[in-house]
């Protein structure tokens, strides 16, 4: 295949449509074979990428070997990833594929010309590392769709065709879901008519304003961070850390992927604070280091903390000693302590390792702290984002709410 023109969706898509010309079924390629090659997909995403490059998939594997020895992931979970590259590149290298094997899910597959189509569109727009992701889905989906009805391109597409998609998804998603496919479809058509693509002009239609469900946020209590503290062993390497990440996240409102970013060198010890640039917006903050932050992570640099060159803070506890690469380790550490402590999380109950950042924005919101310093504090791009965690404040709520006491009743009914 050419390298110059081929993108890793491309080559993604065109290898799958090969499994099905040597005969695997949809099962198979829809349970083996799409969450691996997706996961290589999001990791070029994430980097910003969009070509294909076998040293890019090689630098991808590798560091899927360093989260196996550090005890991160299983072996299965790595040799399934193994096999998925070596079909990659088997591919990259031959337009064929050696037959079958099971491996395991995608969920819409479009063709290779509407996948570069999603790819250009991604790489140009400049979405965040952690959208690009919801986005690419979107109008894959949207694609496939169309394709399913007969229509290879959007160049063949109608008004009325799209008219009819937005009433058909509006039947079957909820509102956030809903308001995420007009956001994502909206940009996409303004890139379409902005590029010169045949296409139905369709921004407008994308136009209508969708009112997100605000769901009140729970979040992890002054007592349940209590029990959690106290089930740490903090006589042990790993349990020094644990115990100075959960209290730094608890006292700055850091989220999991700044916190395995921070640096020993963004320590300023002497003026007792630290200096982040936030991986979510980009923004750099400046952020004070409490004392019991501070005595807590003096005694696992100076105690626990493996003596490697690494410049990361907080470094892994197991196997091959390094950074933390996955955010999601550190959420999967505050879940376990949760569970020793007696502490049942459940689905968006907020109990999780961000219920820690909610958390230090209800004090703040209680202590009557602005809402301008406590974007500034959390790393807001934008006030609105702080807007959300007013729903925390519950006390000052109940204020706000009507006192129907002095209004009269008769037959449990309302005077009128």
């Amino acid at each position: 295949m050419d390298s110059n023109t081929v993108t890793i969706s491309e080559l993604i898509s065109g290898m799958l449509n090969e499994a099905r010309r040597l005969g695997l079924s949809e099962t198979t390629i829809w349970r083996g074979w799409g969450p691996p090659a997706n996961s290589v997909a999001t990791y070029y995403r994430e980097k910003g990428l969009c070509k294909y490059s076998s040293d890019v998939t090689e630098e991808y594997l590798m560091l899927y070997e360093h989260r196996y020895e550090s005890g991160e992931i299983s072996y299965s979970t790595l040799r399934e990833v193994r096999q998925i590259i070596k079909r990659i590149n088997e591919y990259y290298i031959t337009g064929t594929l050696r037959a079958t094997e099971n491996m395991r899910r995608s969920h819409c597959f479009v063709s290779p010309e509407n996948e570069h189509l999603i790819d250009t569109f991604i790489a140009e727009h400049g979405y965040g590392k952690n959208t690009c992701n919801d986005a690419a889905w979107i109008v894959k989906h949207y694609l496939y769709h169309f394709e399913q009805l007969g229509h290879p391109s959007l160049a063949t597409v109608t008004v009325d065709d799209v008219q009819q998609y937005i009433l058909k998804i509006s039947s079957e998603l909820k509102l956030n879901s809903l308001y995420d496919v007009f956001l994502y479809l909206r940009h996409f058509h303004i890139y379409l008519k902005e590029n010169g693509y045949t296409a139905p002009d369709c921004a407008e239609l994308f136009s209508h304003k969708v009112q997100r469900e605000k769901r009140i946020q729970g979040y992890v209590t002054d007592e349940e961070l209590e029990k959690i503290l106290s089930v740490i062993d903090t006589e042990s390497e790993r349990g020094k850390r644990d115990y100075a990440i959960i209290l730094l996240a608890a006292s700055t409102g850091l989220r999991a992927c700044d916190i395995i970013r921070l640096k020993l060198t963004d320590i300023d010890w002497r003026r007792g604070e630290f200096t982040i640039i936030q991986d979510k917006t980009d923004k750099k903050v400046y952020l004070p280091i409490l004392n019991d932050v501070g005595a807590a992570l003096q005694d696992y640099v100076l105690h626990a903390r493996p003596s490697i060159s690494a410049s990361e803070l907080f470094l892994t506890s197991r196997g091959i000693r390094g950074p933390i690469v996955d955010a999601t380790a550190i959420g999967d550490m505050f879940r376990n302590y949760e569970v020793k402590a007696g502490i049942i999380q459940h689905s968006f109950d907020g109990k999780g390792f961000h219920g820690l950042r909610r958390r230090l924005a209800k004090k703040l919101l209680v202590s009557g702290t602005p809402t301008m310093t406590i974007a500034q504090i959390l790393g807001h791009a934008k006030v609105k984002s702080t807007e959300k965690y007013l729903s925390l404040d519950i006390e000052n709520l109940r204020e706000c709410a009507l006192d129907f006491s002095v209004i009269p009743l008769e037959g449990g009914m309302f005077c009128e």
